[in-house]
């Protein structure tokens, strides 16, 4: 549960922040990658928010 709730702040913060702030998360933010089953996502950390930057199917 506390998976899924990070991958949806995550992509909300992608999606809906501002431009700029997303920009400087995927340009300059701590990278984080979690695999699971079905899902690799890439998580870049900009000041304490997530944002989800890549979701994809496993190798």
């Amino acid at each position: 549960m506390k998976d899924l709730a990070l991958v949806l702040v995550a992509d909300h913060h992608w999606r809906r922040g501002p431009v700029w702030k997303a920009a400087l998360a995927y340009l300059f933010g701590r990278r984080e990658r979690r695999v699971s089953i079905d899902w690799e996502l890439t998580f870049a950390w900009w000041r304490g928010q997530p944002y989800l930057i890549r979701m994809r199917e496993p190798r």
